[in-house]
């Protein structure tokens, strides 16, 4: 990696993450479900949950990296992804690790 694309590889890197997590953080806040977790627990189950659909994303991320618009369809993709998935996935998570205890 060369030093003059530190900041834009960076930028490829973290961006998708935090996109995710601010499509977990909307859900949240503006239409919490009935079983919502509280934000902290959400976003701690939803690290592992983050690594699954980001990964999906990187070929694509990676392919529309010269393409503004592209680049940015797909973040939309992963903050609806975090509004949707996160809160299934985290939910199914607690109840697998209370019903092992």
């Amino acid at each position: 990696m060369e030093w003059k694309y530190t900041w834009h590889n960076t930028l490829l890197a973290v961006l998708p993450f935090l996109g995710y997590f601010l499509g977990v953080v909307i859900r949240r806040v503006a239409i919490p479900g009935r079983y919502s977790l509280p934000l902290g627990l959400q976003i701690l189950f939803g690290i592992p949950v983050s690594l699954v659909v980001v990964a999906a994303f990187l070929p694509v991320l990676h392919l529309t990296k010269a393409n503004l618009a592209g680049f940015l369809v797909t973040v939309a993709a992963l903050v609806e992804h975090g509004m949707l998935v996160n809160e299934t996935a985290t939910y199914h998570l607690r109840q697998l690790v209370t019903n092992s205890q």
